[in-house]
């Protein structure tokens, strides 16, 4: 991005800002003379953006990946590698520069991450942003690489901070009637709806660093601020989720008899096809530990992919005891779940992490760090309560 759009860019959100002004001073006439110079200027900004692109050899796709998720563009890669550079230096507590205020701007509204309209001004060294796009990739793959359970249920991304959203409700459907010719058409029965309704919650915590790993490379920092993010959420996630999961009736499991009677009954038969089996380190042992009449294990090798199990054709994903504690008694009993939970659990965030950091307030001064205040908003709600079965498996 030139210093030529970056201006440009600057200005426009400066006059948008006086039309905000000029509107709440109920100065409409004012405003829209002023909007019609704000729709100037941003035809230019087009115009200029355009120009832009031919000089770096015209719309072809470049070395890099759209901000906004759309098709990937040499600008969109000059954008990305701009911001984060500015938000390293963010991290770090330096100035940051007029134009590097309107890269901010142009990357957070190609992002659409903008919360609530306008970017404010962001004062010098405040690392209010969002996070760059190449580093929540890997923040996601440390996420996963250590089991995430919110990658096995629906997660909807959403713009405001609560809100509904509308599921049909699982009843029997009876069949189309007969109709004779001439005959009169009766009505059917009608669909029934059920609203989901969420409201985010903000979550955070902070994470002090050190000013000697401030002076490290840009590399060094990023990975330690994406193992420790990766970790925290991972652990956040997967209490919302097992927490949620808790809340169903348990049915008791006697043997493995009763495990695939839940596949063949309990289940209808397109969830029992789609399921995954979640138990912790208890459950699994016990279920690697069954042979058939043959001495043949009952659990099988994924060969689509290697170290995870199957049962009975189904995925088996295990939890930490840690997390996810065994039932104490005579005999002692372990959590299973067998279902569907994309079905089951609609997972609701807004945004990634966001970032913020000082080196003054809290204990940082006292113990020369800069501390970094992650905050992440999620609600966590039950989707179709029919698409799982929660079962206590007895481990005798």
């Amino acid at each position: 991005m030139s210093k030529e759009l970056r201006e440009m860019l600057q200005k426009l959100e400066q006059m948008k800002a006086e039309v905000r002004a000029l509107l709440g001073e109920d100065k409409v006439d004012e405003a829209e003379k002023r909007m019609e110079e704000v729709r100037a200027l941003q035809k230019k900004i087009e115009v200029q953006r355009q120009l832009e692109e031919e000089e770096r050899g015209g719309l072809g796709l470049g070395g890099g990946y759209s901000v906004g998720g759309g098709a990937a563009t040499k600008e969109d890669a000059e954008l990305e590698r701009e911001y984060r550079q500015i938000f390293m230096k963010a991290i770090r507590r330096r100035p940051i520069s007029s134009d590097e205020r309107s890269i901010i701007v142009e990357y957070e509204k190609r992002a659409v991450m903008n919360e609530g309209g306008a970017n404010p001004a962001i004062p010098d060294g405040d690392s209010s942003l969002i996070v760059p796009k190449d580093i929540q990739t890997r923040i996601n793959e440390v996420m996963r690489a250590q089991n995430d359970l919110s990658q096995y249920v629906r997660v909807e991304e959403v713009t405001t901070l609560s809100g509904s959203r509308v599921l049909e409700k699982d009843e029997a459907m009876t069949p189309f009637a007969v109709i004779d010719e001439y005959g009169v058409i009766p009505e059917t029965d009608n669909p029934k709806f059920v609203a989901v309704s969420y409201s985010l919650k903000k979550r955070g915590g902070i994470l002090p660093i050190t000013n000697e790993l401030l002076t490290d490379s840009d590399q060094n920092i990023i990975n330690y601020i994406v193992r420790w993010n990766g970790k925290k959420a991972v652990v956040t996630n997967n209490k919302l989720i097992i927490d949620l999961l808790l809340t169903m009736s348990p049915k008791d499991l006697a043997d493995l008899k009763a495990v695939k009677k839940v596949f063949n009954v309990d289940l209808d038969p397109a969830i029992s096809m789609s399921s995954i089996v979640l138990t912790n380190q208890d459950g699994y042992n016990w279920l690697d530990s069954q042979q058939d009449a043959n001495g043949r294990f009952l659990l099988q090798d994924d060969i689509t992919q290697p170290g995870r199990k199957l049962l009975f054709g189904r995925p088996v994903v295990v939890c930490s005891n840690r997390y996810l504690p065994s039932i104490a008694g005579t005999p002692n009993k372990a959590p299973i779940f067998i279902g569907n939970f994309e079905e089951l659990i609609v997972l609701f965030k807004h945004r990634f992490f966001e970032f913020a950091v000082t080196k003054e307030g809290g204990d940082a001064f006292k113990r020369d760090t800069t501390d970094l205040r992650t905050i992440m908003r999620n609600d966590i709600k039950f989707w179709d309560t029919g698409a799982a079965v929660y079962g206590q498996l007895a481990l005798s």
